[in-house]
């Protein structure tokens, strides 16, 4: 993960401000996303359908044509990412 942090920071993202976003589901829910990658979409279309309204609410005179650049992870803890029933 190191190595992708690196990479992305010195190669890919442009020397600009960077905002960083998490995104944390209620632990109920959380099984239902490796099994469905339908969901997984919708889910991240949601999230960064929200945040992208945010800054054109917040800066009324940005051009129409702004738009937002995303990378998104998906980080699964422990047992999760074992598929396991330990927690």
């Amino acid at each position: 993960m190191v190595e992708v942090a690196a990479h992305l920071s010195d190669e890919v993202l442009p020397p600009l401000p960077v905002r960083q976003w998490v995104f944390s589901l209620p632990k109920r829910l959380r099984p239902f996303l490796p099994r469905d990658s339908s969901l997984t979409t919708a889910l991240l279309g949601i999230l960064l359908r929200a945040i992208r309204t945010r800054p054109r609410k917040r800066c009324p005179t940005a051009p129409a044509h702004a738009q937002l650049g995303a990378i998104s992870f998906l980080h699964r803890l422990g047992c999760q990412s074992a598929k396991s029933r330990c927690c």
